[in-house]
Formats: C-alpha cells, sequence, structure tokens
C-alpha cells in the first residue's frame, strides 16, 4: 500500500471519528437568496515532506481579479468571514496538532449568498506557516447543483544561512510548488476531503440563515 493511500485512510479515520452533526439538505430547492457557510482546514502531511514528490507547477499562483479577499472586505459585500462560534472544524484541527504526521497550515472560512455558476466569485486564501506558503482560491457555487472549486499552491521554502562580515542573515528561497485544482459536487452537512501527496484540504458547507 502506498504512501499516500496511507494518508488518505488516516485521513478518514480522524474524520469519522470526529462526529460531526449532519441535516438533510435538498439542494435542488435552493434559492439564489439562501445563505451558506463555508469552512476549511488546510494541513500539510509531513509523512511524505523527506520523499521526493514531482512538482506539480513551475508557475507561481496568480489571483483572480474578481476574487474576495476577506480580511478586507467593504461594508457593501455579501461575503463576511466566518465567527469563530460558527466553526466546527476545531476537534479535527487539535487532533491533526497532535499527529506527528500533519501539520494543520490553515483554518477558516466565510458565509455568503448562493452564486449561479456565471456570477460566481472566488474567495482569496492566502497563509503561511513556517516555510510553507499557501496561495490559491476557493469559490462555492451553484450550476444544476452545488459546487466547490479549488485551486491552491503550496509553496515549500528552502531556508537558506548566510554569513557576511560576521552577520547571519536568514532568507527564503521557493524550492518546490505543488498545486490542487478540483470542482467537486458537494452536499451540505458533509465533511469533504480533497486530496495531494502533499497536502489536503477538508471543507464543510452549510445552509444558514440570512445575517441581514
Amino acid at each position: 500500500m502506498t504512501a499516500t493511500r496511507l494518508f488518505s485512510y488516516a485521513l478518514i479515520l480522524i474524520v469519522l471519528s470526529y462526529n460531526i452533526q449532519a441535516f438533510a439538505d435538498n439542494e435542488s430547492s435552493s434559492q439564489p437568496s439562501t445563505w451558506y457557510s463555508i469552512e476549511y482546514l488546510i494541513f500539510e502531511n509531513k509523512s511524505l515532506s523527506n520523499q521526493t514528490l514531482e512538482p506539480w507547477t513551475s508557475a507561481a499562483f496568480k489571483i483572480p481579479d474578481n476574487a474576495i479577499r476577506l480580511s478586507n472586505v467593504s461594508s457593501n459585500t455579501a461575503f463576511k468571514p466566518l465567527a469563530p462560534n460558527q466553526q466546527q472544524l476545531y476537534g479535527v484541527y487539535n487532533r491533526l496538532e497532535k499527529l506527528s504526521s500533519y501539520t494543520p497550515i490553515a483554518h477558516a472560512g466565510w458565509v455568503q449568498p448562493l452564486q449561479q455558476k456565471g456570477e460566481r466569485k472566488p474567495v482569496q486564501i492566502s497563509h503561511q506557516t513556517g516555510p510553507l506558503q499557501l496561495e490559491g482560491t476557493l469559490t462555492f457555487h451553484r450550476g444544476r447543483f452545488l459546487h466547490l472549486d479549488i485551486d491552491l499552491q503550496l509553496s515549500e521554502m528552502n531556508s537558506l544561512a548566510i554569513t557576511q562580515t560576521n552577520l547571519s542573515q536568514r532568507f527564503h528561497e521557493p524550492v518546490t510548488l505543488y498545486r490542487l485544482t478540483e470542482t467537486r459536487r458537494i452536499k451540505t452537512d458533509e465533511s469533504h476531503y480533497f486530496d495531494h501527496p502533499r497536502f489536503g484540504i477538508l471543507a464543510i458547507v452549510k445552509k444558514i440563515d440570512s445575517p441581514n
């Protein structure tokens, strides 16, 4: 059994052991005014960090011009950060922190009204943990069904030490870029796992009352 497959099985067990109460949701009956919360947890797979993996891209990630930056939303923007008391993945986050094979990189979320496919706006994702830098977008929208689009790039930085005139300076140089892109039909109130050999993402989408 490959290391990647073992990694996937381990994550499934972690998620299943953390009991998230689910409720049925008829996604086909959603209306444009329906509101949703989207929560995500992104983590590094350290068990493969010492293995040679093919870089998945050589180009730096370019944020789309229409991407929404949650840390700088205006009062007239419908998208808002998800409040801590609305987040459900703290239990999974704490479990991953205690395991030597994983390192949580980012845990956050947002709320938004439902977007039709032609109107969709991506949410910018930007986090850094030590030598790992994460850039990308998550896009929740509806075509015929509900979908979540994942487009994330993990930059693994190489820390180098330079001594010059008895001064020690440290700088980071990007050595490897990994890209995860996927579009998936999703159901609400269920955890969805997006897999990459180097990192992974858990996401939960819930229908909520309008915050207005």
